[in-house]
């Protein structure tokens, strides 16, 4: 087995087209080695934006990571619903509605935006603080420090896109469950 064989089956890191070759355990250990980061840094991604303890609650009983894009077509429903609200729906479904369905999915929509906006604003806060410690030194800013990152106005609303604070829509589907807005049981919904 030449050099060349072995960079197609192994192609997280350079192998220089010296011959280098190394035992299935050498490799064996690399791969954990690079699962195990990978662990630990989605564990301290999901610490940070708060919902540490809902992943904790359901990476053993499912797969240890949420793919948006391996949803299935009622998974991804019922996500949107919460997200977008009636917009998930055409003008003529929503006229054929019931009154008290639409009613009921404006308000879960109301409170997953609004969820959302607090979520969006404690990211903001712990941002700005890491960002001020740098001027340590100076009184006010050991004030404004000093203020905790979860309080929030919950009068303004938060217009910093997803993209922008490193939020994905895995951490928000978790967020969501977190808060009861996606069912317990969402990850393993068919």
């Amino acid at each position: 087995m030449g050099s060349g064989t072995m960079l197609r089956h192994y192609p997280f890191f350079y192998l220089p087209k010296t011959i280098l070759m190394l035992s299935p355990e050498q490799i064996q250990k690399i791969n954990q080695n690079i699962s195990e980061n990978k662990f630990k840094q989605r564990e301290e991604r999901y610490m940070y934006l708060g919902i540490l303890s809902e992943y904790q609650l359901h990476m053993n009983n499912y797969s240890n990571e949420i793919v948006y894009t391996k949803l299935n077509p009622h998974q991804h429903f019922l996500f949107k619903r919460v997200l977008h609200g009636l917009k998930v729906y055409s003008q003529e479904d929503i006229s054929k509605m019931h009154w008290d369905k639409k009613r009921r999915i404006k308000k879960v929509w109301i409170r997953g935006q609004k969820e959302i906006n607090i979520w969006k604003q404690t990211i903001c806060n712990k941002n700005i603080n890491n960002f001020l410690r740098l001027f340590y030194n100076s009184k006010l800013i050991k004030e404004i420090i000093d203020v905790p990152v979860n309080e929030i106005n919950e009068h303004y609303k938060n217009n910093i896109s997803f993209k922008d604070l490193n939020i994905k829509y895995e951490d928000v589907i978790l967020f969501y469950m977190s808060k009861g807005l996606l069912p317990k049981n969402f990850i393993i919904l068919k």
